[in-house]
């Protein structure tokens, strides 16, 4: 348990709101030296030193979050492979990533602009009066499923919304300049509430794309709370993102309504405007449509520069970052592959994980809705990007076609980067991963998690799990 105390004046002194217990002190006696830190950390280290340790979970490593960057911290733990949680205490909030094998499995965020709900809203899922009738009648942690029990979301919808949730909380970490962070060593349980899995490499790689980039927006676009306005007609061809982000710009939304609107982060919308800006298609103004407007579309521009003093590197087709430099100068080499044996193998033991879920599935009649959902899922590249699942659906025992996907293997290996049949077992493993999230969408709390011990078990089969 954490004991927490306060500093009045010159003493330390029991937090009285806990009763004044010093159980977690016990034990400690000696004489400590207090560490010169920053104003968010008090580090007492004994002296002479002698030693011991506590059981899980405990803090391993804290430090300074404006004084070493959190991005080096965390590729050295996915190097690693390590289990535990990384955390940061910030002014803004409480934000704590989760590692399995050095992987993130799960973020939590005392923040309430990383909730789930409202990541749903931001993003245009759900409107806020849905939200706001369900959190009435059921707590936060059943929010997705209760939507999705209703009819009002689709579970691949709410899967992309979980992992973007996961990734801004992640991505907020690495930014982080402010306050302490936290390494703590604990046991990482197979059942996290959601069963996700996103490469920490890859992930680390588009945060330092998003902070390069967003520095190079924030030139002309300063905020996002600033009204879009449009600049006459135009008969130019758009991107798709960029014509459906014009054809909602109407004066009175900001950046932040028209990325709601959309259905795209912060990051995607700003980039989108961005663009439309470069090309003289719309102007920014801090009042919307009507009012006393003062323009700021004329704001000079600036070429992009590197951040923290780390190249810009965009994961490969295969999602695997080559070696960086960081700032502190520390090499980050590419993740430990995991061990896998011939492209036949890697379908053998996927499909028979495939057909677990949904044999577990139709246990509750659930089946059909299950598959019909997942191939909506699947044909729609909410799953994977990967060319190997391009126009496959699930059979009716939640398989995939062995030979198609062999044969489909074979033709694109030569796209699929320098280790193709890693990137190949990636592309079968984001598959599991969300097919194991709409089935706990479905499950009853123990049976889901009996589900995720048997896939484990064959997912060890093929080495490296």
């Amino acid at each position: 348990m954490s004991q927490r105390f306060r500093i009045d004046g010159s003493q330390l002194v029991p937090d009285e709101r806990q009763g004044g217990q010093t159980q977690p002190l016990a034990g400690r006696s000696g004489s400590y030296v207090l560490q010169p830190t920053a104003p968010d950390l008090l580090v007492f280290s004994r002296t002479p030193a002698e030693g011991g340790s506590l059981p899980t979970p405990r803090v391993v490593m804290s430090g300074d979050a404006s004084g070493f960057p959190i991005s080096d911290l965390i590729a050295f733990l996915s190097q690693s492979r390590w289990n535990g949680i990384v955390r940061v205490q910030a002014p803004g909030g409480e934000r704590s990533v989760v590692l399995r094998d050095g992987e993130v499995r799960g973020a939590t965020s005392d923040v309430a602009a990383d909730r789930l709900g409202e990541v749903l809203v931001r993003l245009g899922y759900v409107e806020r009066s849905q939200l706001e009738t369900v959190l009435r009648e059921q707590p936060p942690s059943k929010i997705g499923r209760t939507l999705v029990e209703r009819g009002l979301l689709q579970a691949h919808d709410l899967f992309k919304c979980v992992t973007h949730q996961v990734s801004e909380i992640f991505h907020a970490i690495v930014l982080c300049r402010e306050g302490s962070f936290f390494l703590i060593d604990q046991p990482v349980e197979d059942k996290l509430g959601h069963n996700i899995q996103l490469s920490t490499q890859s992930l680390l790689m588009d945060s330092i794309r998003k902070i390069d980039e967003l520095a190079h927006f924030r030139k002309r676009i300063p905020h996002s709370r600033l009204y879009v306005l449009r600049k006459g007609q135009t008969m130019a061809k758009l991107e798709a993102d960029e014509d459906k982000v014009l054809a909602l710009v109407d004066g009175r939304r900001t950046v932040l309504d028209l990325g709601q609107a959309a259905r795209l982060s912060e990051f995607d919308v700003t980039k989108v405007i961005y663009g439309l800006l470069e090309g003289g298609f719309v102007s920014l103004s801090d009042k919307p449509l009507g009012g006393t407007a003062q323009s700021i579309s004329n704001i000079p521009t600036a070429r992009p520069r590197s951040i923290m003093g780390i190249p810009v590197v965009r994961p490969s087709s295969t999602g695997i970052p080559s070696v960086r430099s960081s700032q502190s100068g520390l090499r980050s080499p590419e993740p430990a592959r995991p061990v896998v044996v011939d492209s036949r193998e890697v379908v053998r033991v996927f499909n028979r994980i495939f057909r677990e879920i949904a044999a577990e599935v139709s246990k509750q009649g659930l089946a059909r809705e299950f598959i019909a959902s997942a191939n909506a899922a699947l044909s729609g590249q909410a799953l994977s990007s990967s060319p190997v699942l391009e126009g496959l659906v699930f059979a009716q025992d939640g398989s995939l076609p062995d030979g198609r996907l062999l044969e489909a293997y074979e033709r694109h290996r030569g796209a699929l980067g320098s280790e193709p049949l890693v990137a190949f077992r990636q592309a079968l493993s984001d598959v599991m991963f969300f097919l194991l999230f709409q089935a706990g969408e479905l499950l009853e709390s123990r049976a889901d998690e009996d589900l995720a011990r048997r896939v484990k078990d064959m997912l060890a089969t093929l080495g490296g799990s």
